[in-house]
């Protein structure tokens, strides 16, 4: 899929702390997103190619809480990039608040909320 828009980011709550649920909240959260596939392993896959977005990441615990997760994703268009927005907005509230949550954009090691993410990555043209 070509891309029209990509990321990175570390998801944290505020700028910096653990996410305050444990893995298996989380997981259960998650369970209620229809295609998202999820291991054990922390790892996870949200996509729909026709649609021309997909999301992947790597949530991260201490055995006690979410620490952070590791975030990537991809569009390939414009409308695409607004499903890819949709979703991230469901999936941060399965992390938690999504007024809470913020991305911490890589490279550049930049805060954003999810509002700020959104607006950026639809002007990406």
């Amino acid at each position: 899929m070509p891309a029209y828009f990509s990321f990175q980011a570390y998801v944290y709550h505020g700028e910096g702390s653990p996410l305050g649920r444990t893995l298996e909240q989380i997981a259960e959260n998650m369970k209620a997103l229809p295609g998202l596939f999820f291991e054990w392993d922390g790892s996870l896959t949200w996509a729909n190619q026709a649609g021309g977005w997909q999301i992947d990441a790597t949530v991260f615990d201490d055995g006690t809480q979410v620490q952070y997760v590791d975030l990537h994703g991809r569009a390939a268009s414009r409308s695409g990039c607004e499903v890819l927005n949709q979703r991230l907005n469901d999936l941060f509230q399965t992390w938690g608040d999504p007024a809470e949550l913020r991305l911490m954009r890589l490279p550049d090691r930049r805060w954003q909320d999810l509002q700020q993410f959104a607006k950026e990555s639809l002007s990406a043209d």
